[in-house]
């Protein structure tokens, strides 16, 4: 009985010893070695849940309403009927400026704004608007909204597809919602309330719905990597990217507005029968539909096409570069001109004749609604 505990025990040790050495191996009892890390969830991105970041990011989103002059205060939801934009805003830095979108600040002249639903409103000052990119610039006293913290701003190039996409906002009137999804697409071209196309948005899955419009899309770290602006349809919503608002919101702070260049055409891309009848690959040039009179591309000379019987242009100018940049879609021309000033002149190389040649323009300046 004794020899048979005994062997018992020593089976047992050497089994003890075993898996000990199996694990100091696997570096399990090394201080040294990199503790193992739990796999990200959509819930629950770098090591925050959801739960967390919501409470963390609440107190830098607001509700927005826009009234005409004259509408008074609602009480419950309100509603357009009533004579009052609602949508969603987020803080932006400590002297009180608040992000929105322009569809929303311009639906009244009377602007306020409320925290949470148990804070008063208060009164907002549009500071600026830009029509071309749909954002729009409040500001609020610090001292009558203590208790708004601003939201950290992210990177629109760190942005990738299947990343955590987190909407905090106000649908409906309903204060301080969450909704949770992925980024479902990354450089989408949407269309501003202007008509212009607004390049790098970022479209998401997350729940978006009137109301939320103007409020921040969040990455899984609590950064804003865009401005929620439209919803097409379930499952598909899209959002102004983060490194648009970053370069507008200096302007808008400076001037109320912004200045954008102005070469005054109209273009459509290349058919490819066209392009093959130029002698064109198919993803070179823009067909010059149009000149505006007066224009620097007027000026400029630069031509228009005829239009057939069919509708489809023919003869005019084909625009193949701007500054050296190739111009392949209409989105590339207009975000050659984003980068460029009033004022500045550039050489547009053109298609013309059959024959290759450079023509100098001197920009002019868009013309924005003035806040």
């Amino acid at each position: 009985m004794r020899q048979a505990v005994l062997i018992a025990l020593v089976s047992g040790l050497a089994a003890a010893l075993a898996v000990s050495a199996l694990f100091m191996a696997a570096g399990a009892f090394d201080d040294d070695a990199p503790a193992p890390r739990a796999a990200a969830t959509p819930t629950a991105a770098r090591g925050e849940d959801t739960s967390a970041l919501f409470r963390r990011a609440r107190d830098g989103v607001v509700l927005v309403e826009a009234r005409r002059p004259g509408t008074p205060l609602s009480f419950g939801r309100p509603s357009r009927e009533d004579g009052i934009a609602t949508g969603t805003g987020f803080v932006v830095d400590e002297s009180g400026h608040i992000v929105t979108n322009d569809h929303v600040a311009a639906g009244g002249r009377v602007v306020t704004v409320q925290a949470g639903p148990r804070t008063p409103r208060v009164r907002a000052r549009i500071v600026g608007r830009d029509p071309s990119t749909d954002l729009a610039l409040l500001r609020v006293d610090p001292g009558d909204a203590p208790d708004l913290d601003p939201l950290p701003l992210g990177r629109s190039d760190a942005v990738q597809v299947g990343d955590t996409a987190i909407a905090v906002g106000n649908p409906f009137g309903l204060q301080r919602s969450l909704t949770v999804g992925v980024v479902s697409a990354t450089d989408r071209s949407i269309e501003a309330p202007d008509g212009f196309p607004i390049e790098g948005a970022v479209q998401t899955d997350a729940a978006i719905n009137p109301g939320n419009s103007g409020g921040p899309l969040l990455d899984g770290a609590g950064r804003v990597i865009g401005v929620l602006a439209q919803s097409e349809a379930d499952g598909i919503a899209y959002a102004v990217p983060v490194d648009t608002l970053r370069r507008v919101m200096p302007e808008l702070r400076r001037t109320g507005r912004v200045e954008r260049a102005h070469l005054g055409v109209a273009t459509v891309e290349l058919e490819p029968d066209l392009a093959r009848t130029l002698g064109l690959q198919r993803s070179e040039g823009l067909v010059v539909s149009s000149v505006t009179d007066g224009s620097p591309a007027d000026d400029a000379g630069v031509q228009e096409a005829r239009s057939t019987e069919r509708g489809a242009p023919r003869g005019g100018d084909v625009l193949l570069a701007i500054d050296g940049t190739p111009l392949a879609r209409t989105e590339d021309l207009t975000a050659a001109l984003e980068r460029l000033d009033p004022g500045e002149r550039i050489d547009l190389t053109v298609l013309r004749d059959g024959r290759r040649i450079m023509v100098e323009a001197e920009l002019g300046r868009r013309e924005t609604p003035t806040p």
